[in-house]
């Protein structure tokens, strides 16, 4: 017998006008699934909380709250203590959950052989990429080679796709940092890692993303990299292959840039005026001051 749990799904956001939208709208989709959708707003400058607002009134189930210390993880963490729900579920302002998100969540904490793990992530797509087909193709081929997905053990958190029950989250809520410098999702991971509280990866548990941190520059791209060496040595867990994996990311990372470089998404093909104009960059997550993304 399936027991259901309450969800909450938080969202932290700071200057997200082109992206909450369809955002919330996905989510409202599934609002039957949800105790509340807690939207923390991150010092926007822009049109986001007017958007939110205006979701608001066709969604009652959406809070608005505020935090002013800037970065995602005092979002995050605003977030969670807003939310009502015993589960708390975490996607980034430009995450548009697929159809049974919530439904796949709420079952897989209800079921009694998962009561000893705390958290769960799953798979994405990019839904304005040139290579979603491609993307798509590789995520189902190791899914059925049991390499993505099959509630196979997990030690990372993917802060767009994720979810936490509250007990996990009380367990290590005052371990988490919320240094500026590091990755709060996969700090947030080794907390639970050092605590003993298992993490599994769901194939069924999907959303799709926007790619446009493949827009930012080699050498803007570094600081994120170096984020994840920071955050590993925080933990005491930095490794030589670690080390490697992350170098071998920040690698690839120039060809994901160039391939991405000029493609316009908002004309849904390469072009000209994309390869010379000024790319989509993401602002990274991870410096001094940065605000929620």
């Amino acid at each position: 017998m399936v027991t259901r749990a309450g969800l909450s799904v938080i969202v932290p956001v700071h200057n997200e006008e082109r992206y909450i939208g369809p955002c919330l709208d996905a989510l409202i989709e599934q609002q039957h699934d949800l105790v509340d959708i807690v939207v923390v707003d991150n010092n926007s400058t822009d049109s986001t909380v007017d958007v939110v607002r205006h979701a608001q009134g066709r969604c009652p189930k959406i809070k608005l709250v505020e935090e002013a210390k800037p970065g995602v993880a005092h979002a995050r963490n605003t977030g969670f203590e807003a939310a009502g729900g015993d589960i708390l579920g975490r996607v980034d302002a430009d995450t548009r959950v697929c159809p049974r998100w919530a439904r796949v969540v709420c079952d897989y904490f209800g079921r009694g052989d998962t009561e000893e793990v705390g958290a769960i992530s799953g798979l994405n797509n990019s839904y304005d990429s040139p290579y979603r087909r491609l993307k798509g193709w590789y995520v189902e081929k190791q899914v059925q080679r049991g390499i993505f997905g099959g509630e196979r053990p997990y030690r990372n958190l993917h802060g767009a796709n994720m979810a936490i029950r509250r007990t996990a989250w009380d367990r290590v809520r005052d371990h988490v940092s919320v240094a500026p410098d590091i990755h709060e999702d996969l700090d947030l991971a080794l907390c639970l890692g050092a605590a003993e509280v298992p993490i599994v990866q769901l194939s069924g548990m999907r959303v799709d993303v926007s790619p446009r941190r493949a827009w930012t520059p080699p050498r803007e791209f570094r600081s994120y990299i170096e984020s994840g060496v920071k955050t590993f040595e925080l933990h005491g867990r930095l490794t030589p292959e670690i080390r490697r994996a992350l170098a071998l990311h920040e690698k690839f990372h120039v060809l994901v840039y160039a391939a991405h470089r000029p493609y316009d998404p908002e004309l849904g093909r390469f072009s000209i005026r994309a390869l010379l104009g000024k790319p989509r960059v993401r602002a990274m997550p991870v410096s001094e001051g940065t605000e929620a993304r």
